[in-house]
């Protein structure tokens, strides 16, 4: 019995054990089944947050796409919408956006990018849009709306940032951002699974009107020795194939230092030719392509700036302790003028308030560079070193260049959007002309009537004691060693004028004279004469043209047609001073023998320090000094560049058909050359179209300048600045631009 018993306990334990392993073994598959299900649940929300991710990232990347191509087709448009005016403010930036709104609505109507036409509201809100980044790819929606912005919080939080809140006076709801501004807002989503997950980003664009170089010209500009600008350089010429046909030519301020001197920079010539990558004329330590089979490259880099370039070879020259200071003593300033106007040079270019600026040494406080910007051509490279340059252009080209952030140093083949061509008919000078209410003969007389025979200082006669005019015979250009004509000029001396015109055919010597408000130079604008035995060339240049002894050039011309020389005006300034601005007719030839303007002597334009204008004059005048389109200019001397008192200082856009500056030359703005040299425009003769250039310090004519040599003494000290915050003069017929402010741009909430 017991053993029976015994035998039921264990068939009930046995029992007992096997619900036992079975609810374990339930529990383990409902434990194994919910891990399964979290994995399952886990691992596809992370597919989903990976998706939304890849969505987020898609949409963002469209939105950025569609910003940077709004910009590109918007900077493709403007150079079409043209305004006169100088300053873009809100009275006429409405205009000016309506005629970007539409210019940019008529671009994108029909173009094949749009899933849907563009559209404009009557309250200048332009969409265009949606457009797809690609078969399949997120689309993008681009908004502008000029400001002010209907509703818009112009107190909120976002505009107490920078740069709302560092324009003057800062953004709010009592200064809003005005109607020279327009926001472009790109939406963008990546709807592939209408999932609605989109970006949005923003930035604001300035309506402005800029030229945005310190040298643009149509002709080739020549570069000489202690010539250091800061702004881009933009050259139209494409005469490549014809001798000295250089778009560009730049001397180093370092050569003719020494003889060893110059045979180290010729052999940095000829490696730049080999290995220089980007045409910034100096070899960059952190791209191998550039010091390719140079050993100890790092070695060559004197002031450790990272690049190779003329600096450093100069540096190994002069600086003899290797403190990296090259003093006066070093250099022999004391005993050498061109030795020392280098010095000067360097030590003195930029803001007086940088660091550096005047302390007497040349070292890594004055950031020297020939060039501070970019070169932009519209030639391209090999007809340059195949043609002009033969072989080399780096023989022609030289001195570092050091371009802004994002800039490219040298680009060929430049779009003329980049390079706007001014015509003469561009430049309307009526508000000028207007205010010249003074008559020319009644101020000489009043001056005449102040002489002092006892006092020099006081204005003198204009006749000698027999009644006769007082008149000088001189050159032209005045000091040249290569003159093409001579006038017999009369004289205006110790003269002050004001708001004056000064007719045609004066063609005058003015010393030490000040010249208040507008000097307004008239000339004969229509100024084409056909030539007797060709038509196509202009004889309005050598009719009355006469030798040194003053005997006529052309005598059948002159019985043909009597001298040009009373319908034209060619001036010289020597030691006057300008409150003001000068100004002249546009003449629709470029007729440089007749139309000529030189500066010689110390001529200074004081508008900051003038007692005789307003606020408002000295604000107009600053834009531009020297507004003469289509005229031959010369600034400075051919003979004295030593001479510290032969100076000439400029501000704002300078306007001449041809200039040429030499000595001591300082300019605060733009020089813009309106004269394109074209075989067979009537003063071109022959292939002499590079031998009509912008001329900045002094060549030999065997470098293509027909009018100077070296001088004995020195090269002068000439400085160029674009000063971006200048506007630009009224009547000039430009285009606009939509400039970004890059540091607007925002990522906002979704809409």
């Amino acid at each position: 019995m017991r053993e029976h018993h015994e035998r039921q306990i264990a068939r009930r334990a046995s029992a007992r054990q096997r619900g036992a392993a079975a609810i374990l073994a339930m529990m383990f598959l409902v434990i194994f089944g919910s891990l399964a299900t979290a994995m399952a649940i886990v691992s596809q929300g992370n597919l989903n947050t990976a998706h939304s991710h890849l969505q987020i990232n898609r949409s963002l990347a469209a939105a950025e796409t569609g910003m940077r191509y709004m910009i590109y087709r918007v900077n493709q448009i403007t150079p079409a919408i043209n305004s006169r005016d100088g300053v873009i403010d809100a009275t006429n930036a409405p205009d000016l956006w309506e005629a970007t709104a539409l210019a940019i609505l008529n671009e994108f109507d029909g173009d094949f990018h749009n899933l849907q036409p563009p559209s404009l509201s009557a309250a200048g809100v332009l969409s265009v849009g949606p457009i797809a980044v690609g078969p399949g790819q997120p689309t993008f929606t681009a908004t502008f709306t000029p400001h002010p912005i209907a509703g818009e919080n112009y107190n909120s939080s976002y505009y107490q940032r920078p740069p709302y809140n560092e324009m003057t006076p800062p953004v709010s709801a009592a200064n809003p951002m005005d109607a020279t501004w327009v926001r472009i807002r790109v939406r963008a989503e990546d709807n592939l699974a209408n999932s609605g997950i989109n970006r949005v980003i923003q930035m604001d664009f300035k309506i402005e009107k800029k030229i945005r170089f310190a040298i643009l010209a149509r002709s080739r500009v020549m570069i000489g020795r202690n010539v250091m600008i800061e702004g881009p350089i933009g050259s139209r010429f494409t005469d490549t194939h014809l001798l000295h046909g250089h778009p560009i030519q730049m001397v180093s301020d370092f050569a003719g230092l020494t003889a060893d001197l110059d045979n180290d920079l010729d052999l940095l010539a000829n490696t730049l030719a080999l290995l220089d990558q980007n045409g910034d004329n100096r070899l960059n330590l952190n791209d191998p392509r550039e010091i390719d089979g140079i050993t100890d490259a790092q070695d060559l880099d004197i002031n450790g700036d990272g690049y190779i370039d003329d600096y450093d070879y100069f540096l190994a020259r002069f600086d003899s302790n290797g403190d990296g200071d090259v003093t006066g003593v070093e250099i022999d300033a004391s005993g050498q003028v061109a030795r020392a106007q280098l010095l000067a040079l360097i030590d003195t270019f930029g803001d007086p308030s940088r660091p550096g600026y005047n302390d007497g040494v040349i070292n890594h406080l004055d950031n020297y560079a020939k060039l501070r910007g970019e070169v932009k051509l519209t030639t391209d490279y090999e007809s340059w070193r195949d043609g002009a340059a033969g072989g080399q252009v780096q023989d022609y080209f030289r001195g570092p260049i050091h371009p802004h952030h994002g800039e490219a140093p040298l680009t060929f083949n430049s779009h003329a959007n980049d390079l706007h061509s001014f015509e003469p008919s561009d430049f309307d000078v009526s508000t000028f002309r207007n205010m010249t209410t003074n008559d020319f003969a009644a101020q000489v007389a009043a001056n005449v009537a102040q002489h002092d025979p006892g006092d020099p200082d006081t204005p003198q006669p204009i006749v000698d004691g027999s009644g006769n005019p007082i008149k000088q015979f001189e050159a032209i250009p005045f000091g040249a060693a290569h003159p093409y004509d001579y006038y017999d000029r009369p004289v205006y001396e110790n003269m002050t004028f004001q708001n004056v015109r000064i007719p045609a055919g004066t063609n005058a010597l003015f010393k030490n004279c000040t010249f208040i408000g507008v000097t307004f130079v008239e000339t004969q604008t229509s100024n084409f004469i056909p030539h007797p035995t060709d038509p196509t060339q202009n004889a309005y240049n050598y009719a009355g043209m006469v030798e040194a002894d003053g005997t006529p050039k052309h005598p059948d011309l002159d019985a043909a047609f009597g001298s040009t020389k009373t319908t034209s005006n060619n001036l010289r300034f020597h030691g006057c001073t300008f409150e003001g601005s000068m100004v002249s007719d546009a003449p629709s030839s470029f007729t440089h023998v007749r139309n000529k303007v030189a500066f010689t002597g110390t001529t200074r334009f004081e508008i900051d320090g003038s007692t005789n204008l307003s606020d408002s004059e000295k604000a107009l005048f600053k834009r531009s000094t020297l507004l003469t389109p289509h005229y031959s200019i010369e600034m400075g001397t051919f003979l004295a560049p030593h001479d510290s008192a032969e100076t000439v200082e400029l501000s704002g856009t300078i306007v001449a058909g041809i200039l040429d500056a030499r000595g001591n030359v300082k300019i605060n703005g733009t020089i813009l050359s309106t004269y394109e040299p074209t075989i067979g425009d009537g003063t071109v003769l022959g292939d002499t179209s590079p031998q009509f250039n912008t001329t900045l310090g002094y060549f030999p004519s065997s470098a293509g300048d027909m009018e100077s040599e070296l001088p004995p003494q020195g090269v002068g000290v000439i400085q160029v600045r674009y000063d971006p915050s200048l506007p630009l003069p009224d009547g000039i017929l430009g285009p606009i631009d939509l400039t970004p402010l890059l540091s607007s741009y925002s990522e906002i909430t979704a809409y």
